[in-house]
């Protein structure tokens, strides 16, 4: 079934991309250089919209590649393996931008718009993020006022936006308030950026993914009109749902190359190195490092094509099947990579010598999209309070007996009683984490049977399932924690032990001169 567009993509496509991209990673992409002057090359964007990198899942009838899910993902996973900046960009584009508008934009602004996105003609990004409350969406504090002529005005500020200042279009989020003066709920809207009212904030300077810029905006009586709606009036969380799904899908995918591209050079690396033992990658403990990292990659790659054939199968994909993907997928792969620099001793300490660079890079991937421990908790408090939707989840699998066993004692924790507010909240995520632990080890179990290292990787996986439900098995009933006082007194006392640090010596000026600015 074809869920994209009139009829089925090239077969060829998606294998033309990959060679596209392995060839211009080699002859034309300078990470480095990226990475020292804080952008892209000129012809980077027209290059790679040339090849129809940004319209990879926009349907053909509006100019783009129509690609199913998994090719999409395979594509993600090449961008993760040569460069995260590149991947950031067309990522956040195709993944954060361009669903909103596909899935919820009145069908006139789709034909306006999609084709320009396709072509790569405009960047399209989305504005979620703010100051206040960060990627929590119920929390959002900008404000769109309904007027009389069915247009309407948005005022608010947004943080942290990916190709905030470069994107034509964004697709901002904000609470409604209707004719009535009624509240309507968090509303998206599809806004050009171009339009008065559109203001754009300094970019904010970043320990990785450098060549992609983050900044701020502000919405200052930016007035757009009825045709700006996406979806319906008070539908934000769920058009905002649909872009988070399929970037967490795709930063999985993108960490995916990210792990394979590291342990690829580690590999290298140890079967050329000899020390006193003899060659690295035939001693045991390297050889035990370099199968328990292939192991976490064959877990997350596993997770990856597992949900990409749900969506192409157009079935259902549990939203915390999502939240494994960005939670694990991404905490994985930051310990493969951080394995891969250790391994490589002075040499991964190198910035040039690609590990290093992926280490600053991609360590933002834990935060992106909602941070690990944000999620875990998130999905453990809403098992807490549903129980049998964690035990319903994890029937879904068909996983061997002992992993069903393991599952069903990750389940029995929603019955437990805490004495507190903290001992709560450590419980979630405590039972966020085993339940992510547990769809990757029942997922990793039904396809054991593939190869000897599908075999390796799922008993890993059930063994880490294993080790962290007993490890918090064993810290239950929780230990009472320091009062937020206590914990502020303490920290308090560290100005006596290392004194005001604060640099104070002023930086570059960028200002125009005063006598020169506008009366």
């Amino acid at each position: 079934m074809d869920s994209t567009g009139r009829g089925a993509p090239h077969p060829d496509a998606v294998s033309g991309l990959l060679d596209f991209l392995r060839e211009y990673s080699r002859e034309r992409l300078d990470s480095r250089r990226m990475d020292e002057r804080r952008s892209m090359p000129l012809s980077l964007v027209p290059d790679l919209a040339a090849a129809g990198l940004f319209g990879l899942r926009i349907p053909r009838e509006y100019q783009g590649l129509g690609l199913s899910h998994s090719d999409m993902a395979r594509v993600m996973t090449q961008l993760g393996a040569i460069d995260a900046n590149v991947f950031v960009l067309v990522g956040v584009h195709n993944t954060l931008g361009i669903p909103p508008v596909q899935h919820f934009a009145p069908e006139a602004v789709k034909r306006a718009v999609l084709p320009e996105l396709a072509q790569g003609r405009q960047l399209i990004t989305s504005a979620i993020s703010e100051p206040g409350q960060g990627s929590y969406v119920h929390a959002i504090a900008s404000r769109a006022a309904k007027q009389p002529d069915g247009s309407y005005v948005l005022n608010g500020h947004k943080q942290w936006i990916s190709l905030g200042a470069d994107a034509k279009y964004v697709n901002v989020f904000a609470r409604l308030t209707d004719e009535h003066g009624q509240d309507a709920g968090i509303t998206g809207f599809l806004v050009d950026s171009a339009i008065h009212g559109f203001q754009h904030g300094p970019e904010v300077l970043t320990l990785g993914i450098k060549a992609v810029p983050q900044n701020s905006l502000t919405l200052d009586e930016l007035r757009v009109p009825a045709q700006a709606l996406l979806g319906s009036e008070g539908q934000g969380l769920r058009v905002a749902k649909t872009a988070f799904a399929f970037g967490r899908l795709t930063i999985a995918a993108g960490s995916l190359g990210a792990m394979m591209r590291s342990l690829e050079l580690a590999h290298r690396f140890a079967r050329q190195r000899e020390v006193a033992t003899g060659n690295l990658a035939e001693n045991g403990r390297i050889q035990q490092i370099l199968a328990e990292c292939t192991a976490a990659t064959q877990a997350v790659e596993t997770l990856v094509e597992n949900i990409a054939a749900r969506l192409d199968a157009d079935e259902r994909v549990p939203e915390p099947l999502y939240f494994t993907a960005k939670a694990l997928g991404a905490e994985l792969m930051w310990h493969v990579v951080d394995r891969c620099v250790q391994l490589l001793g002075a040499r991964g300490y190198l910035d040039t010598n690609v590990v290093g660079q992926f280490f600053r890079d991609y360590r933002l991937f834990r935060i992106f999209e909602g941070s690990t421990d944000t999620l875990t908790v998130y999905l453990g408090t809403a098992f807490l309070a549903d129980a049998q939707e964690l035990i319903a989840l994890l029937d879904e699998f068909d996983a061997a007996p002992q992993v069903q066993e393991l599952a069903a004692e990750v389940a029995k924790l929603t019955t437990r009683a805490t004495a507190s507010a903290p001992q709560r909240h450590m419980l979630a995520n405590a039972l966020g984490e085993l339940s992510c632990w547990a769809m990757l080890a029942a997922l990793t179990s039904e396809v054991r049977h593939r190869s000897d290292m599908h075999s390796y990787t799922a008993s890993w996986c059930e063994q880490r399932l294993r080790e962290r439900l007993r490890a918090i098995e064993n810290d239950l009933p929780f230990g009472e924690l320091p009062t937020v006082d206590a914990i502020a007194r303490h920290i308090a006392d560290y100005e006596g032990k290392i004194g005001n640090v604060e640099q104070r010596r002023p930086g570059e000026e960028h200002g125009l001169d005063a006598l020169l600015r506008r009366g």
